[in-house]
């Protein structure tokens, strides 16, 4: 299922499922309809656990067999409408760093003995064709990294590597958008203390307003075969900018989710993002950055593609 949030004409939000030749279908009058539950967001759907979720990929299977029958009830999103971050509401976001080998290499750096990681505040979130905002404090670095993402369908903590493909509800696409302005203070460092500050402040640059795109749709964990064999590309005004393919993961979904879950419990709907390939504005000569009037893109297959346009301050 490739599941989404929607804003109708009326303002009303609610979770749907994007079915492809068929538009979105309005989960909460859907399921209504054949006694089943109803979830409040997306990542409500994930709480309610894996038989939930047969029942409504069930439901789905029986209205979608015959379009006539759907669209007669109204079950169908009427458009114009707006698709949202998928999740329809603030979940934990951890992310790993420098965990492509080719965006190591572009960047000048050594291959972290294991997983770096950082967290992405849940305010910094937007959704498909929404504006990011250009912070007026960090005007002049602002880069782009498009990244796949697994999102937890169970609750998951201290689990290994053995267990952990269990634990994923599904995958999403994120740009970790990211003000680049400490970055040559990092490397400038002279003192430990220096380094800890810098890196700090690095840190600090992902979590603008508007600094974390999601979306278009979370696509559940049986739609992907195999989640480290997918293409993920970014393109900056048409220009493409990373090419890059999972395959190339320095630490693996598995691993990933291993070593994290050792200190952080994931609930279900919470989202880990597995880093960035090579491309980004900063590791390129000269650099590239994104500046107001442009447009982004992020494409991973089997997911879609996240578009965003920048606006000034």
């Amino acid at each position: 299922m490739r599941l989404v949030t929607y804003s109708d004409p009326s303002g009303r939000s609610a979770p749907g499922a994007d079915v492809p030749g068929l538009g979105v279908v309005d989960l909460s009058r859907v399921l209504d309809a054949h006694g089943v539950e109803v979830p409040t967001t997306v990542a409500d759907l994930f709480r309610r656990g894996p038989e939930y979720l047969d029942a409504v990929r069930g439901v789905l299977a029986k209205v979608t067999a015959d379009v006539q029958r759907i669209e007669d009830p109204g079950w169908l999103v009427p458009q114009p409408a707006t698709l949202l971050a998928p999740l329809g509401e603030r979940v934990q976001i951890v992310a790993a760093g420098v965990n492509y080998r080719s965006h190591v290499l572009e960047m000048g750096g050594d291959a972290p003995r294991k997983a770096a990681w950082f967290v992405k505040s849940p305010h910094s979130v937007i959704g498909p064709d929404a504006s990011i905002r250009i912070p007026a404090g960090a005007p002049d670095m602002v880069d782009f990294e498009g990244e796949f993402c697994v999102v937890f369908g169970r609750s998951c903590h201290a689990v290994t590597a053995a267990d952990a493909m269990d634990y994923i509800g599904g995958y999403t696409i994120i740009n970790d958008v990211s003000a680049r302005d400490e970055v040559p203070r990092i490397a400038s460092a002279t003192t430990p203390e220096d380094g800890r500050w810098a890196w700090t402040d690095m840190l600090l640059g992902k979590q603008y307003p508007t600094f974390c795109p999601m979306g278009p749709a979370v696509v559940t964990a049986d739609e992907i075969t195999d989640p480290e064999n997918l293409t993920i590309k970014t393109t900056l005004n048409g220009r493409l900018m990373q090419d890059g393919h999972t395959s190339d993961l320095l630490t693996g979904i598995a691993e990933l989710i291993e070593q994290l879950s050792q200190y952080f419990a994931f609930e279900p709907g919470d989202v880990l993002s597995t880093g960035t390939p090579a491309g980004v504005g900063m590791g390129r000569k000269p650099p590239v950055f994104m500046h107001a009037g442009d447009e982004i893109r992020v494409s991973v297959e089997g997911i879609g593609e996240l578009v965003n346009h920048v606006v000034g301050p």
